[in-house]
């Protein structure tokens, strides 16, 4: 449960600077320019107006604030408040002197979300007493908007998970021994996933109860002194932090927060089959109202997150699981539903009875993990195959067979390509011979028509070649490059029906096809993937798709790619599924390159366009990060993805293999 969360409200100029109304073009304009040192200030800086002649104290203080409304632009984009008619959250000042004392202080962005108590007991609910795929989901979440933070902030964000396990299980039926294990497969999972922006707290970290330092030492003896003593502990929240003249009843009717709490709480505790519902949730309220002083007393100088549905003063709600449909709600929370993949890919919260005629329970460790609409196109068992299939975060799936190394020769590469047109990209992991040209080739023609180019043939071999002349490809580089789609420059003749007349008509190719024979090291030379329909489903307001479909773009560019593009649609159709897909190419100029360089302008828009798809076909809430391993097989939908790769060191050998398909 949570409560208002109050911090300082001095009055700050981020209103003035950017008016509420305005909040969404915060998001825009988050990677404009550089983040300065506290002791210099940028050209950047006195480009946009935000000096003219300072001691360097004052521009410590500017970049602060610049800084500071940045890292809250990006926070305000994952609350609900940003999706919601009017793009803005009302706690910006609020927030403002927290983030800033953080900076001044070179300190991580520290934010706070109450929440992750235990999984509930009722099969209506979900599907199990551990974190499944829900957890994995919204930890995944969490942890890419510290890794928004960081991508303008050196410090980067951390996310202080409280758990609130003890403070209602009792009223809910759950048992104190399954809130400590929840807590503890939890934090498993985070580890496992490399999540190191989030960290846990339980109730006995926020009293100071002395129990809490066996949670270091020995697992054990922590679980067992937590078992002994967890009615003591919720006794002493209540008793430190209650306040006798709350009056939870007034508050469910008539404080907003409090009754949108109260509703959600009703309906969990019906759908438990729970005696007394309204009751138990107005005894939740006031035991939420004492844990959230306690948070208040104890770690006030946070940004306060919330995964309950409010007005936005004091806190931002968030959604853990966005809705792929339904902009501006928390929806559900993990350990209170289960999570459906459906046939585009996408992701949602649901109860287990609202998909049971279209999905099917999917297993992991012999555990329910998620439920995944029912389709053949992952039954490989007539291919002689039994694979696992690992859904990705944002996007993607890794397929792994489930024992030995199969040959990728029994590989059902149509089911492969079918699959790509909506959960792209698709990797191939743990086959043998994939290093083997002549197979890899082989099943290429079976999974499309290969195309063959002037330059490269039908195979393009990515390795670098230390070529650092201006006219050399910077694909074959170990540079960066810009988000792209493959095949910007091949045209084909296409004769209107109508009219007769032959017109050159941009024809990039369908798919990618790649093996992995050498990987950088490891944290280097990652190749990000953008999912279309992520793009659209975290425009911010007032952006849309049916405002950006009539866009057209031109690329100017140099090098060994120099070349005149004008009228590139900026949204396309996909000739399988018609949804729509992002056709983009970054701006690439020579502070980012020695090789092609890449001006684009917006033709019939305004040119602010060109910063909003640059940061959100990055923005982690779209844009997997793929680590290779050696052996990988990886299949790509050219049409529904765009596609980068990072940097990586000069000394290694990593080297992939390339066929595109129709």
């Amino acid at each position: 449960m949570d409560s208002v969360h109050l911090v300082d409200q001095s009055p700050s100029p981020l209103r003035a600077a950017y008016p509420a109304k305005a909040a969404s073009l915060l998001v825009i304009n988050a990677t404009e320019c550089p983040i300065d040192s506290a002791s210099d200030a940028s050209e950047e800086q006195f480009k946009y107006g935000l000096q003219e002649k300072c001691s360097v104290g004052e521009v410590a203080t500017q970049n602060h604030e610049d800084t500071a409304a940045k890292v809250l632009a990006i926070i305000t984009s994952y609350g609900v408040h940003s999706e919601r008619d009017t793009g803005s959250w009302d706690a910006l000042d609020e927030f403002l002197p927290v983030v800033k004392r953080q900076l001044a202080t070179s300190a991580p962005i520290r934010m706070l979300l109450p929440g992750f108590p235990f999984k509930e007991n009722s099969r209506d609910l979900v599907l199990g007493s551990l974190p499944d795929l829900g957890e994995e989901l919204a930890l995944a979440h969490l942890q890419g908007l510290c890794n928004n933070i960081a991508a303008i902030y050196e410090k980067g964000a951390e996310i202080l998970i409280c758990s609130d396990g003890l403070v209602y299980n009792d009223l809910m039926g759950v048992s104190n021994e399954a809130v400590w294990e929840y807590g503890v497969a939890l934090r498993a999972m985070a580890a496992t996933k490399e999540l190191r922006n989030i960290k846990f707290l339980r109730l006995w970290d926020l009293l100071g109860h002395p129990g809490r330092h066996l949670d270091q030492e020995d697992q054990e003896k922590a679980k067992a002194y937590y078992l002994e003593h967890a009615t003591c502990i919720r006794r002493e929240l209540l008793y430190r932090y209650g306040d006798a003249q709350f009056d939870a009843v007034a508050a469910a009717k008539t404080d907003n927060d409090w009754a949108m709490t109260h509703t959600k709480y009703v309906d969990v505790l019906a759908r438990k089959t729970v005696e007394n519902p309204e009751s138990t949730a107005i005894r939740m309220i006031q035991r939420g109202k004492a844990y959230g002083a306690a948070l208040r007393a104890n770690l006030s100088d946070y940004v306060r997150l919330s995964i309950h549905d409010s007005v936005g003063k004091g806190k931002l709600s968030l959604a853990l699981i966005p809705n792929p449909q339904e902009k501006g709600s928390v929806g559900l929370m993990p350990w209170r539903s289960a999570i459906a993949v459906d046939a585009d890919g996408s992701y949602r919260a649901v109860y287990p009875d609202q998909v049971q005629d279209t999905h099917e329970v999917i297993y992991k460790n012999e555990r329910p993990y998620f439920l995944r609409a029912k389709s053949d196109l992952f039954d490989w068992r007539s291919s002689g195959l039994q694979v696992d299939f690992e859904h990705l975060y944002p996007c993607g799936i890794i397929v792994r067979p489930v024992s030995r190394s199969p040959s990728m020769r029994l590989v059902p590469m149509q089911k492969v390509r079918h699959l790509s047109n909506h959960f792209s990209p698709i990797i191939l992991r743990g086959f043998s011979e994939t290093l083997n040209e002549d197979i890899w080739v082989q099943k290429g023609h079976e999974l499309g028509k290969i195309l063959t180019w002037a330059l490269t043939g039908t195979i393009f071999k990515v390795v670098n070649t230390r070529d650092e002349s201006k006219m050399a490809n910077n694909v074959t580089s170990n540079e960066p490059l810009p988000m792209h789609f493959d095949g910007v420059f091949k045209f084909e003749d296409k004769e209107d029906p109508k009219t007769g007349e032959v017109k050159k008509v941009l024809s990039p190719p369908g798919y990618q096809y790649f093996t992995c024979l050498a990987t950088a090291p490891k944290g280097d030379g990652y190749t990000l993937f953008c999912n279309s329909r992520l793009v659209f489903r975290y425009l911010p307001v007032p952006w849309t798709l049916e405002r950006l479909e009539p866009v057209t773009w031109e690329m100017t560019n140099d090098g060994f790619w120099s070349n005149v593009h004008k009228g590139l649609p900026l949204v396309v159709r996909h000739p399988v599924t018609n949804a729509p897909c992002v056709r983009w190419h970054s701006p690439w100029d020579g502070d980012k390159t020695k090789y092609s360089t890449y001006k684009i302008v917006i033709e019939n828009e305004d040119q602010s366009l060109v910063q909003l798809i640059e940061k959100i076909t990055y923005d982690f809430r779209t844009c997997l990060r793929f680590s290779w391993e050696r052996g990988d097989l990886l299949v790509n939908d050219n049409v529904s993805m765009l596609h980068t790769r990072t940097s990586y060191t000069s000394n290694c050998d990593r080297e992939m293999w390339r066929i595109h398909l129709d």
